[in-house]
């Protein structure tokens, strides 16, 4: 039932980003929401799962919607395939003794603090941005003695917060560096997920 129910949010979601995308092309005042499209690496690690370093390798990618407030400051909203977890190796996947590989649905929401305006070509060239991302677990794969394999022992559900900057090469095409870590366990006895992301930006 658990599932069912989170499907169908999710569900709802994805349905909301779309009629949210097709208001921004087909209505005047909303045509100012920009679409990118994101791709880039999780760099990841699990706190308390007795395995130390950034070494657990991850794609993340998705889509971003941006809607101005004021001249220097941006909502944000976000649908991302993540991969997160832990290794003792350093690499994708089950690269490592132990490993802990995790994939989510996840959904940042924040605010962007922009400056150095580019007044010819419109855009500004540095932003800071920070807020709080959903995550939804929806498939484990461990062999971390620490961690069980079995996804019904975890918390699907994963509240984190988020910092990073953005630094954009013309008006189309930027880089990200964030940071994510999570308030909630994944399990039972302490398990904090957090990564740094890397990823390039492209606007639309």
């Amino acid at each position: 039932m658990e599932d069912f129910n989170i499907n169908l949010i999710m569900k709802k979601i994805i349905l909301l980003l779309i009629l949210s995308s097709t208001f921004a092309i087909n209505d005047a005042d909303a045509q100012r929401f920009k679409g990118s499209a994101v791709f880039g690496l999780n760099l990841c690690q699990i706190d308390g799962d007795e395995i130390a370093g950034f070494s657990k390798l991850g794609l993340t990618g998705g889509f971003k919607l941006a809607y101005p407030l004021q001249d220097n400051i941006d909502l944000n909203i976000e649908m991302l395939y993540s991969q997160r977890g832990s290794t003792t190796g350093f690499g994708f996947g089950s690269m490592g003794e132990n490993y802990t590989d995790l994939q989510f649905i996840s959904l940042p929401v924040y605010f962007n603090i922009k400056d150095w305006f580019m007044e010819e070509e419109d855009y500004h060239k540095v932003k800071a941005h920070g807020g709080l991302s959903y995550g939804y677990l929806f498939a484990v794969d461990s062999s971390n003695g620490a961690l069980s394999n079995d996804i019904n022992t975890y918390n699907r559900h994963n509240i984190s917060y988020l910092l990073g900057v953005d630094y954009a090469f013309n008006s189309k095409l930027g880089l990200t560096v964030r940071y994510t870590r999570a308030f909630n366990s994944l399990v039972d006895v302490r398990a904090i997920s957090y990564f740094v992301t890397v990823r390039t930006d492209y606007t639309f």
